[in-house]
C-alpha cells in the first residue's frame, strides 16, 4: 500500500470512530434526557399526591405490567378529553432532543458514504482510463518497436546487398586490371601489344574511378551530405549542358540527338545536380542504342510542372524490370546489358537527385526503345 492510500484509510477510519463516538454520546444524552423527563413526571405527580408515592414509583418502574395495555388506553382517552391537540410528540423533551441527534447522524454517515462511493467510482474510473492508457501506450511501444525492427532488418538487407554489388563492382575491373599489368610485364610480347595492354588496363582504372565516384556521391546524397541549393535557372541552358555533356560518346557511335524546340523559362532547381541527373539518364539511352540510331528529347508544359521526355531506339527494358532499373546497383538481365560497360549507379543517383526537387522520374516502352519521363516542378 502505497503512501497516499495509507493516508486515505487512516482518514476514514477517524471520522468513521469521529461518527460512532458522536452517535454513542448523543445516545448517551438522549437517555439521560429521558431519565431526567420520567424523573420530572415523577416528581410532578409525587407533588400533586405526596400520599401516592410509592404507586407512582411502581408505575414508572415498570410495575402492573398486565395492566400496561389498559393504562395505555386510559391514559389516551383523558389526553383527548383534557386539552390533548397532537403536538404531545414534538413538543416531547426526550423525542425534541433526540431529533436533531438523528438528523446529524443520519446526514453525516449519508454525506460519509456518498463521498465514500463517489471516491471509490472516482477512483476506479481513474484507474481504467491509466489501465487503458496503459494499454494503449504498451500497444504503441509494441507497435513502434515492430517498425524499428522491420526496419533494422531492412537496413541490415540493404547493407549486405551494398557490401555484395559493392564487391561485385569492384571486382572485375580489379581482376582485369590485374591481368592487364601481369601481361604487360612479361617479355613474351611486342611492344605494340604491351602498349594495348597497359591501355586497356588504363581503362580499368577509368572504370574504378566513375565508381568510386558514383558511390561516393550516393553516399553523400543519402547521408545529406550534399545540399542541394535551388535557384531560378533557364532550362535551355540545363539541357544545352546536358547535351553537350554527353555528345562526344553519341558523336563516336553515330547516335543523333534532337531537342524540340520550346520555349524557355525559369525553374527552381539545382542547376549542377539537375545537370548531372539528366547527364545519367541521356548516357543510358545512348549506351544502349546501336549505331546509327537517334535520341529525342521533348519537354512540354503541363498545368503545375514540365514533362520531359528522353526517347531512344535502343534494346528496350522488360516490363518487368521497369520498376528496378533507378534500384541502387541494379543493371538489367540482358546480355546486351551484361555486356555493356556500367556500374548500376547512374539512374539510381538520377532518381534522387529529381525526388528531392519534389519531381518524378519513371520508364516505359517506347515507340522503338525506351521512353523516360522526368517531371520539373514551375516553383
Amino acid at each position: 500500500m502505497d503512501k497516499g492510500s495509507f493516508k486515505r484509510v487512516v482518514l476514514f477510519t477517524g471520522l468513521l470512530l469521529c461518527v460512532i463516538g458522536g452517535s454513542l454520546f448523543f445516545l448517551w444524552s438522549w437517555a439521560q434526557t429521558v431519565r431526567i423527563q420520567d424523573e420530572e413526571m415523577l416528581g410532578q405527580l409525587i407533588l400533586m399526591k405526596p400520599k401516592t408515592t410509592a404507586e407512582y414509583v411502581s408505575v414508572m418502574r415498570g410495575k402492573f405490567a398486565d395492566d400496561r395495555e389498559k393504562a395505555i388506553q386510559t391514559g389516551r382517552v383523558a389526553d383527548e378529553k383534557y386539552g390533548y391537540t397532537g403536538n404531545y410528540a414534538v413538543d416531547s423533551p426526550a423525542v425534541a432532543a433526540f431529533l436533531p441527534v438523528q438528523i446529524f447522524v443520519s446526514g453525516t454517515l449519508a454525506l460519509l458514504l456518498g463521498i465514500l462511493i463517489l471516491y471509490q467510482k472516482k477512483k476506479q474510473s481513474n484507474l481504467e482510463l491509466e489501465l487503458f492508457a496503459s494499454k494503449d501506450k504498451l500497444a504503441q511501444i509494441s507497435e513502434e518497436n515492430q517498425i524499428l525492427r522491420s526496419k533494422i532488418g531492412k537496413e541490415e538487407a540493404k547493407l549486405k546487398e551494398l557490401v555484395t554489388n559493392v564487391s561485385h563492382q569492384l571486382k572485375t575491373p580489379l581482376a582485369s586490371l590485374k591481368m592487364c599489368y601481369e601481361i604487360a610485364d612479361t617479355q613474351n610480347f611486342t611492344k605494340e601489344e604491351q602498349r594495348a595492354f597497359l591501355m586497356q588496363g588504363q581503362q580499368e582504372v577509368n572504370k574504378l574511378d566513375n565508381l568510386i565516384r558514383a558511390l561516393v556521391q550516393i553516399s553523400r546524397l543519402e547521408a545529406n551530405l550534399i545540399q542541394i541549393s535551388q535557384s531560378h535557372v533557364s532550362l535551355k541552358k540545363i539541357l544545352h549542358g546536358v547535351v553537350n555533356s554527353i555528345y562526344m560518346k553519341a558523336y563516336d557511335k553515330g547516335i543523333s540527338i534532337s531537342v524540340d524546340e520550346f520555349q524557355d523559362a525559369e525553374v527552381f532547381l539545382d542547376f549542377r545536380w539537375t545537370q548531372e541527373a539528366l547527364s545519367n539518364i541521356l548516357d543510358n539511352a545512348v549506351k544502349y542504342s546501336e549505331p546509327g540510331t537517334a535520341v529525342e528529347i521533348r519537354l512540354h508544359p503541363m498545368f503545375s510542372h514540365y514533362l520531359l521526355e528522353i526517347e531512344d531506339e535502343g534494346i528496350g527494358i522488360r516490363k518487368e524490370e521497369m520498376h528496378r532499373i533507378f534500384q541502387r546497383f541494379y543493371r538489367g538481365s540482358s546480355q546486351k546489358v551484361q555486356e555493356t560497360e556500367g556500374s548500376g549507379v547512374g539512374l539510381y543517383l538520377a532518381r534522387k537527385i529529381i525526388e528531392a526537387q519534389r519531381g518524378t522520374i519513371c520508364v516505359k516502352k517506347g515507340k522503338k526503345g525506351s521512353l523516360f519521363l522526368v517531371t520539373i516542378p514551375f516553383t
